[in-house]
C-alpha cells in the first residue's frame, strides 16, 4: 500500500491506499468522495465537478474554497 502526496497552494493533499480502497486527506482531514457510474470521482461536499483523477479534483476543491472564502470576505474571485 502506498501514499501519493502533493502540496498545492499551501495545502497538503494525500491519497492513501488502503485494502478496501483509498482515503483522500486534505490538510490531514479526511475528505469523503464517491464515484459515478462512468468512473469519475466527485467529492461529497463538492459534487459540482467530476474527474477521473482524484488528486486533480482535490486541487479544484482547494481553488473553489479559496474563491468562496474571498467572496465571503467581500473580495472578488480574481486572484
Amino acid at each position: 500500500m502506498g501514499t501519493e502526496r502533493r502540496d498545492y497552494e499551501g495545502h497538503r493533499i494525500e491519497l492513501v491506499s488502503r485494502e478496501v480502497g483509498a482515503e483522500l486527506l486534505i490538510d490531514d482531514e479526511q475528505v469523503p468522495y464517491g464515484r459515478l457510474p462512468q468512473g469519475d470521482f466527485f467529492l461529497h461536499d463538492y459534487a459540482y465537478d467530476w474527474t477521473d483523477d482524484l488528486m486533480d479534483l482535490a486541487q479544484r476543491w482547494i481553488e473553489y474554497q479559496a474563491k468562496a472564502d474571498s467572496l465571503r470576505r467581500g473580495g472578488t474571485d480574481d486572484q
